[in-house]
């Protein structure tokens, strides 16, 4: 048996991250990386939506919703994102949801602009509340 795969059929690579954040710093002349940091406490009702029988649907939606709106407003101005997994992991199933499709959302409709995940630990004030809620309430 022959084999039969060639250049086209091939995974396509991507290219390393300190490539794409030099590109993109090139591309817009920015160094700016937004912080996408979502308290669900703070954001807006009317992003929030309404009450729901399903709990983690909401929150979900809502992280999510909040998120990809900052990526829209702000993707032709940054450097790079940076979602902080704390204030997705304190929600849970739906919150690790939420982080995924951000992610997934910002690769989709930015592949310029690289995506750092702030996922450290022993942060300041709010974050390592967050992360403890995470690890202590989920």
């Amino acid at each position: 048996m022959s084999d039969t795969s060639n250049a086209s059929n091939a995974p396509t690579q991507r290219a390393s991250f300190i490539t794409l954040l030099r590109e993109r710093w090139q591309a817009t002349g920015s160094l700016i990386c937004v912080g996408l940091d979502p308290d669900l406490e703070r954001i807006p009702a009317s992003v929030r939506g309404g009450a729901s029988d399903d709990a983690e649907a909401s929150v979900e939606a809502a992280l999510l919703g909040f998120t990809q709106a900052i990526v829209d407003a702000t993707a032709d101005l940054v450097c790079a994102f940076k979602p902080n997994s704390a204030f997705f992991e304190q929600h849970g199933v739906a919150g690790m949801r939420a982080l995924q499709r951000l992610i997934a959302y910002i690769h989709q409709r930015n592949p310029d602009v690289p995506v750092l995940l702030d996922a450290k630990r022993g942060d300041i004030g709010s974050t390592s509340a967050a992360y403890a809620r995470a690890a202590f309430d989920v």
